[in-house]
């Protein structure tokens, strides 16, 4: 008999299981999408919810194995746990702002200190009290974070431990009895001369002057991050436990209330301690409530400590999009917007003017076409000479030349001829005519249309070509999976057992699933550390974000993140055909005379072909039909692939890149 109550429990804990993740970042990425001013001053551009969605989801499909404990081997998922961690230290890099690394770094070193006592706790202290000595420590990390974070205090208040201790020791020193206290125990014998020079420090302590306490900005950011990391921590291990087995759960809505509580203190505090725009707290709350879950579950909870081994892979966010670690920023950042709805309302209408978005000029060309239709030929004329203007603008972007001195010479410096250069002049001094007629008008826009072609032709040049994009991607694909394709051969060779049970075993999905994140890493990482892969710098292409620097590592990530998908069905389906293929000798023969593992392994590379054929011809696809030559990922990123060499076009004089700028340009 199905019991009503424990099945209407069980759907609702699966809805809230599932349905808020994409019910968040939904509602978070509409209000980005509709309010950038506000966004960006939370630090949460476009770029950054593209990351968090299809970046995250896709990398999801990668665990990055580090570490063996007892017998399993711990790994994080790219998606659910390194992208959240990421672009929480990138979020506190920029509201602990002085100095940026310098204070960043120590907030991080205080968080990793409280994390690695609570960590010894749940090793060592029975199950009843390591809740409570896991809150202690929570106490004590911010405590030792006002210590810390002293030295960025002005120089008249920085003994302010001492402040402190002089304050207890007044409130303690007027105590009735506890001079006899003193005397007592400056009796016992061998420790009176210890307890009388404790009481005369005491008393000293007393006496001393108690200045303004008062904080400058950076070390209070510092502070309540660290207090809010805290708390984040001490909740989250509170209402989440280890399943051997299973992994670390948590109930609904239980999970829900330590991300919740962060981000709206988050916002509260910013308003109130750090004098800023409660937008500036919701960086904040995303960063403290990703780190708090993932020590006080991830860390605190480790299902290794509580099952001995099980002989697995287990990640760390493995749970992808649906992980708690990437659900807790978000639900942070959805509590402190609630909040600032309710009691902050005036600054989301102080915020909400938006600069006014400016037309492509593929745009104002069609609408320059709309408007002679219409019998507006001085509207026209504007239009067009705005496309005009545009197409210059993008073609002096892509070779990145500086600003025209004035509006008639915005394309001079670029490789067109002479006859274009008089032609925009002229285009340009008929638009003063108060008064255009028609045909004059139709002329204007007709010209318009050449100069948009001309600057969409010219920018194209400095963008990478489709063929060498290509057989950059294949080299690359060939570097990262000759070792594999090594290693998987190899443990096929020397493993025993039958080729399922070497597909079930640890060490072959290990070598699995490092190819997968590892593969998906080094792209990542030549594109952010050097601007290319080997293969692309073989080629003479270079990848740059809109400022021609080298992308940030968070840039590269989303850039990179659809490939996950090739190397995943590379791993996946790959390293089961390699097995197959190596180990057909030892397989018997069908009725066709041909082994069945080989049929197997043959069938299985074919599908790998296909995926990966497949994979590079939408990219392709995309690059050929966009103007600025991007695929998927670049649109995501706003990144480039430009051509290194020097350039001759068919119009004009000879072009060399400009140098790439030494340090990446912001995350945005």
């Amino acid at each position: 008999m199905v019991d009503l109550a424990v099945l209407v429990g069980d759907v609702i804990s699966q809805i809230g299981a599932s349905i808020p993740t994409p019910l968040l970042w939904i509602g978070l990425f509409l209000w980005a999408w509709s309010r950038p001013a506000q966004a960006l001053a939370s630090g949460f551009g476009r770029m950054t919810f593209w990351l968090l969605l299809p970046g995250a989801f896709l990398a999801s499909l990668a665990d990055a194995p580090f570490l063996p404990w007892a017998g399993d081997v711990l790994a994080i998922n790219i998606g659910g746990a390194l992208i959240p961690v990421l672009l929480s230290i990138v979020l506190l890099r920029r509201e602990l702002t002085l100095p940026r690394w310098v204070l960043t770094s120590r907030v991080l070193l205080v968080v990793a200190a409280e994390a690695a006592i609570q960590f010894a706790i749940v090793l060592v202290v029975p199950s009843r009290g390591m809740e409570l000595l896991v809150t202690v420590t929570a106490a004590g990390a911010v405590v030792f974070a006002i210590l810390v974070f002293q030295q960025w205090a002005p120089r008249p208040l920085r003994p302010r431990a001492t402040t402190l201790l002089g304050r207890a020791s007044s409130a303690l020193a007027r105590l009735p009895g506890l001079g006899r206290v003193f005397s007592a125990l400056a009796r016992l014998p061998g420790l009176g001369r210890v307890f009388s020079v404790l009481a005369r420090v005491f008393l000293a302590l007393g006496r001393l002057p108690i200045p303004t306490w008062t904080f400058r900005p950076p070390p209070l950011r510092a502070i309540t991050v660290v207090g809010l990391v805290s708390a984040a921590i001490t909740i989250t291990f509170a209402t989440s436990s280890a399943v051997p087995g299973v992994g670390i759960v948590s109930a609904f809505p239980l999970y829900m209330i330590g991300p919740a509580v962060v981000g709206a203190f988050s916002v509260v505090l910013a308003v109130t301690l750090w004098r800023v725009s409660p937008f500036q707290g919701l960086g904040a709350g995303y960063a403290s409530a990703t780190l708090g879950t993932l020590i006080g579950a991830d860390v605190l909870r480790e299902p290794p400590l509580y099952a001995g081994g099980s002989g697995g892979l287990l990640a760390i966010g493995g749970a992808g999009i649906q992980d708690l670690v990437y659900f807790s920023g978000l639900l942070a950042v959805g509590a402190g917007l609630l909040v600032i709805l309710v009691q902050y309302r005036e600054s989301l209408a102080s915020s909400a003017a938006t600069a006014p978005s400016v037309p492509s000029p593929d745009q104002a060309l069609h609408t320059a076409a709309q408007r002679l239709a219409s019998g507006d030929p001085a509207g026209a004329v504007r239009n067009a000479l705005t496309a005009s203007q545009g197409a210059a603008e993008r073609a002096r972007s892509a070779w990145q030349l500086p600003a025209p001195s004035q509006p008639a010479a915005a394309w001079d410096g670029l490789p067109v001829a002479s006859y274009v250069l008089s032609d925009y002049r002229n285009f340009v001094a008929a638009t003063d005519q108060p008064t255009p007629t028609p045909g004059e008008a139709f002329r204007e826009v007709a010209m318009a249309a050449q100069f948009v072609r001309l600057g969409r032709d010219l920018s194209r040049l400095r963008f990478a070509p489709l063929g060498r994009r290509a057989w950059a991607v294949m080299v690359d694909l060939a570097v990262v999976t000759a070792p594999a394709v090594v290693l998987w051969s190899f443990l096929a060779l020397t493993l025993r057992g039958s080729p399922t049970t070497i597909l079930a075993g640890l060490p072959f999905n290990l070598a699995v699933y490092a190819f997968i994140a590892y593969a998906l890493l080094y792209f990542v990482v030549c594109d952010a550390l050097f601007g290319a892969t080997p293969g692309k710098h073989l080629w003479g292409l270079r990848v740059t974000d809109r400022n021609r620097a080298r992308p940030t590592f968070l840039q590269s990530l989303l850039r990179e993140s659809p490939k996950a998908v090739s190397l995943f069905v590379i791993g996946q389906i790959g390293a089961p055909a390699i097995l197959f293929v190596v180990r057909a000798g030892v397989s018997p023969i069908s009725t066709l005379g041909v082994s069945l593992t080989l049929l197997n392994g043959v069938v299985l590379l074919g599908i790998v072909g296909a995926v990966v054929l497949g994979a590079l011809s939408v990219g392709a696809v995309q690059i050929a039909r966009n103007s600025e030559r991007q695929r998927l990922g670049d649109r995501w990123a706003a990144t480039w692939v430009v051509d290194r060499r020097v350039v001759t076009p068919a119009w004009g004089a000879r072009l060399a890149p400009p140098p790439v700028p030494s340090g990446p340009a912001p995350p945005g």
